[in-house]
């Protein structure tokens, strides 16, 4: 018999949202949730069909429209929420307010006076021993997981500089229709807030802090889009973006990240250079990282690759063989995100991706739109990191 029922909530049903459904329905790998039944209870969606096919395809008891019917609910100890951008604040202020655990898709809110916002809603004393969280899944996987381990264990030594992009041809051609993600006021940027986001949080992960944006440029490339309807709509964001930043200690960087990148469809890369050698981590190599150390004989040095398995993050957790080489994907990111969400709850502790760390990537966006606009070197404001 189960110790402990956790029932479920699922408010949008679009990728996102299924991405979240798959996590829950998997989540019970983790040996430390042994014991733990989750039910998913209730998911929501405007389109009600949408809503209606993924509580048919996950196995939600219910399904509906309505997100107050949904928080009414008081047999629901936990909400996902997967929304556009722009929906977040309201939202969110109600999930926060009705006592419920949250777990969110990233960003939180359009910039990071929303992200404040909800931040100082989530760290209410009335709040107290509830778990916000905010769904930087990439973190999870553990190939850059074990990246992470190996600075953070001084393998090569204090980190000199590091390079970041995330590429994507999601929107490279421009037929693709015009939707919220396109216009600023709903999306509250473009390619740097969409997938950038994620690189953001990968260099906070593994370098530490972002302290400064010292510069920043954006471009938008395909200008007009038509809609659903054939109506032309100008593309109000960027498509791609190039920003120089200064992290951890004092670590120099930049990221580079584009929508329109043909031929990279989903490519996040991080390559950190330390004092005593250098490691990558890709998504296009996603079962692997490569570590370099500058010691040992030279005719036989070079970056190593290494293939990740069970002492790699959640690797034992996810993967279908607990064994090494037999990897692990996107999907099982998004399972060791649940996982992570769930034990909090389940321990009484906070996600180290909570509310407040997600406002402090918020600030680092609005710092670039500032480097951008000003061509000046921006501090980014100080605030709770992962």
């Amino acid at each position: 018999m189960p110790t402990k029922i956790l029932r479920i909530g699922l408010i949008g049903a679009g990728m996102a949202g299924q991405a979240h459904a798959f996590g829950y329905r998997n989540a019970s790998m983790a040996d430390p949730l042994r014991g733990v039944q989750v039910e998913l209870a209730h998911v929501v969606d405007a389109f009600a069909p949408l809503a209606q096919d993924v509580a048919e395809r996950y196995g939600f008891e219910k399904w509906g429209s309505s997100v107050d019917e949904l928080l009414a609910d008081p047999s629901i100890d936990a909400v996902s929420v997967a929304l556009p951008n722009n929906q977040h604040v309201d939202v969110l202020t109600k999930v926060l307010a009705s006592g419920k655990h949250v777990l969110t898709e990233k960003p939180l809110g359009l910039d990071g006076s929303q992200a404040s916002q909800l931040a100082a809603l989530a760290a209410d004393p009335a709040r107290k021993g509830t778990v916000d969280a905010v769904g930087f899944s990439y973190r999870r996987i553990p190939g850059l997981a074990a990246l992470r381990d190996a600075v953070a264990e001084g393998a090569i030594g204090e980190i000199l500089h590091f390079e970041a992009s995330y590429y994507s041809d999601h929107a490279a051609d421009p037929a693709v229709p015009f939707t919220w993600r396109f216009e600023a006021s709903t999306s509250g940027g473009g390619a740097l807030i969409d997938i950038g986001a994620h690189a953001l949080d990968a260099i906070e992960f593994v370098v530490g802090p972002v302290r400064e944006v010292q510069g920043a440029n954006f471009a938008t490339y395909i200008t007009e889009r038509k809609d659903a309807t054939g109506t032309v709509r100008p593309v109000t964001n960027d498509d791609a973006a190039a920003v120089l930043l200064v992290a951890g200690r004092n670590a120099m960087g930049v990221l580079q990240t584009s929508r329109v990148a043909y031929g990279r469809p989903n490519a996040l890369t991080l390559t950190v250079f330390g004092v005593r050698g250098s490691a990558t981590f890709s998504t296009e190599d996603f079962n692997q990282f490569t570590i370099h150390l500058a010691e040992g004989d030279p005719r036989f040095d070079g970056p190593r690759r290494v293939i990740t398995g069970p002492l790699h993050g959640a690797y034992s957790d996810v993967s279908s063989f607990r064994s090494r080489g037999v990897g692990t994907g996107y999907g099982e990111a998004f399972i060791a995100q649940v996982q992570a969400f769930l034990g909090c709850i389940v321990n009484g502790t906070q996600m180290e991706t909570n509310f407040a760390a997600a406002a402090a990537t918020m600030r680092i966006l609005d710092a670039a739109n500032e480097a951008a606009a000003t061509g000046r070197a921006v501090p980014v404001e100080t605030g709770a990191h992962a």
